[in-house]
C-alpha cells in the first residue's frame, strides 16, 4: 500500500494532457506571445482519494527563485489509514528556467513514501543523470524534455501561448516516453471556489496500462481542477483542487 499511495499523491505533480489547439472562451483576450509569459506563481491545494476513499491532501507551490528560474514543489499528506502506511510527507521539487519562453528543467527530487529519485538535467551535453529506482541513471534527452513536476507548468505556458503540443516527452522515473493527448469535450464543474468552465483531455502513452483524464481551467491559467486515472472502466484515484491562490 506504501507505493500505492506514493503513487496516488505524486499524480498531482505528473497532470499532464494537451491535444488539439484550445480554442478561446467567448469575451477572452487573444493569448498573449510566448517571450512575453511567465510561469504564474501559486499555491493550490488537492483532496485525494482512492478508489472514492479520501486518502489525504497535496499542496502544490510555484515559486519564482531568481530571475527566470523557479521551483515547483509538491508536498502530500495520507489521511485517515493511509497514515499508517506512510506516516511522513511525500514530497517532489522540480527546479526549472525560462529559456526564449519555453521551460527547461534543471533537477528533479522526489522522496518518502518510496526510493528517492535525484536527476540533474544537462542540456548542453543532452543527458539526464542520477538517481532512480535506487540504480544510476543516465539517458538521452529528446527535445523539450519535462520532468514530472516541470511538465505541468510547461503545459500550462503552451495553453496560454494558445500553441498546445500534439506530444510531449518526460522522464518517467528511469525511462523517457513520448505522451500523447485526446480531447474529450468541456465541462462546468461545482468546486469550492465556485462552478468553474473546464477543458477535458486525456494523456496516454503507449507502455501504459492506466489513462489520465484531466479537467482544466482557463481561469486558473489551465490549472487542473479534477484528475482522475482510469484502469479500464475503473477509477483507480482522484485530487478534486479545494483551494487556490495566485502569489
Amino acid at each position: 500500500m506504501r507505493n500505492a499511495y506514493r503513487s496516488i499523491l505524486s499524480a498531482a505533480a505528473l497532470v499532464m494532457l494537451l491535444g488539439t489547439l484550445a480554442p478561446c472562451r467567448a469575451g477572452t483576450e487573444p493569448a498573449p506571445q510566448p517571450a512575453a509569459l511567465k510561469p504564474p506563481t501559486f499555491v493550490a491545494t488537492y483532496s485525494v482519494a482512492w478508489h472514492g476513499i479520501t486518502a489525504g491532501e497535496s499542496v502544490l507551490t510555484l515559486r519564482e527563485t531568481a530571475p527566470g528560474e523557479y521551483q515547483y514543489r509538491s508536498v502530500d499528506h495520507a489521511h485517515g489509514l493511509f497514515s499508517l502506511f506512510v506516516p511522513h510527507a511525500i514530497t517532489q521539487e522540480s527546479r526549472f528556467r525560462l529559456v526564449d519562453g519555453q521551460i527547461q528543467p534543471l533537477s528533479f527530487r522526489s522522496e518518502g513514501g518510496g526510493p528517492p529519485e535525484d536527476v540533474r538535467f544537462d542540456w548542453t551535453g543532452g543527458r539526464v543523470t542520477g538517481t532512480a529506482k535506487r540504480k544510476p541513471i543516465d539517458l538521452k534527452l529528446e527535445p523539450g524534455t519535462q520532468d514530472p513536476g516541470s511538465v505541468q507548468i510547461a503545459l500550462m505556458m503552451a495553453f496560454l501561448a494558445g500553441r498546445p503540443p500534439a506530444s510531449f516527452w518526460m522522464l518517467n522515473t528511469d525511462v523517457i516516453n513520448q505522451f500523447e493527448f485526446v480531447r474529450r469535450g468541456e465541462a462546468t464543474l461545482d468546486t469550492p471556489l465556485g462552478p468553474l468552465h473546464t477543458l477535458i483531455y486525456t494523456s496516454h502513452h503507449d507502455k501504459a496500462r492506466r489513462t489520465t483524464y484531466m479537467w482544466l481551467a482557463p481561469t486558473l491559467d489551465y490549472l487542473p481542477v479534477r484528475l482522475e486515472q482510469h484502469s479500464g472502466d475503473s477509477t483507480l484515484f482522484s485530487l478534486n483542487l479545494l483551494r487556490f491562490k495566485r502569489t
